[in-house]
């Protein structure tokens, strides 16, 4: 039972401003448009540390349940409350949802107690880093700094037609890089965004390079999710879930979540084969 209140209380609460002081000229010092880590994802930014938010929860409104669309959620600095307006038109009597914000399905099971079969902006995070006994390390850190990426990132891989970020394809590119091609990236390091482009003009052996190592990548996680059960055994086991009328809704949720990840990493496999034979 504590378990579940803290659950309840600590994923529908959100951020809103701790003091709406007054700064130079009477403005508000709190600049926090949005919420965060709760129903709506959004996240508000304060221009003074001082102005630290709070968490706290708003009736009715976190009530509401989650649908796709766009934030609609915002707090009004001036008035001093959360204001909300609708994505679409209802009829009095029909369920009225909000956006809970751009999330994971891995978010969305944690924080939020469901999986969106839907969701446009899930992703499956791969881990990567620079080895530190690698001569090059400090070179291919610099110019990863450059992406705003650290040498040790966790990067995502996303759903068709995109299938791979930017960033994780700029970090493999420099991670195959050469020390010529290194140096030669490093002399004008204002041309390392081209890096975040599927598009860029990289030496074939670098592009053959880079997507090797995305396949294997891709090839071992997916070998993971095999091991631990195999896809013709998780299908089965989801299809028997959801016909038991006493089914675990946790154990339905985590076995299509589950299928939700294959899916992105078998079409990113794809994409990454498929990149290799152009």
């Amino acid at each position: 039972m504590e378990r579940w209140a803290v659950s309840t209380v600590t994923t529908r609460q959100n951020l809103v401003p701790r003091v709406l002081g007054v700064e130079d000229g009477g403005e508000l010092s709190s600049q926090f448009e949005g919420l965060t880590e709760g129903a709506d994802g959004k996240q508000g930014i304060s221009s003074n540390p001082a102005n630290l938010p709070i968490s706290a929860l708003i009736p009715f409104w976190d009530m509401a349940n989650h649908r796709s669309g766009k934030i609609t959620s915002f707090y009004d600095q001036a008035a001093g409350q959360m204001e909300c307006t609708a994505q679409e038109a209802y009829k009095s009597g029909e369920q009225y949802f909000i956006y809970y914000g751009d999330r994971s399905n891995a978010d969305r099971l944690v924080h939020n107690g469901f999986v969106d079969m839907q969701n446009p902006k899930d992703y499956v995070q791969i881990r990567l880093g620079l080895s530190p006994t690698d001569a090059l390390a400090e070179q291919r850190a610099m110019l990863l700094a450059e992406l705003n990426i650290e040498r040790k990132a966790e990067l995502r891989v996303l759903p068709a037609p995109e299938h791979i970020s930017g960033e994780l394809l700029a970090f493999v590119r420099v991670f195959n890089m050469s020390k010529e091609q290194l140096e030669h990236w490093c002399s004008d390091l204002e041309r390392a965004v081209d890096l975040l482009h599927i598009d860029c003009a990289l030496e074939t052996d670098l592009e053959t390079r880079t997507w090797q190592y995305l396949y294997q990548r891709l090839k071992l996680l997916l070998g993971v999710l095999e091991v631990t059960l195999k896809e013709a055994d998780e299908l089965k086991q989801l299809e028997a879930l959801q016909q038991q009328a006493d089914a675990s809704e946790i154990d339905i949720m985590v076995l299509q979540y589950r299928r939700l990840e294959r899916r992105i990493l078998s079409d990113a496999l794809q994409y990454a084969q498929e990149r290799l034979k152009v």
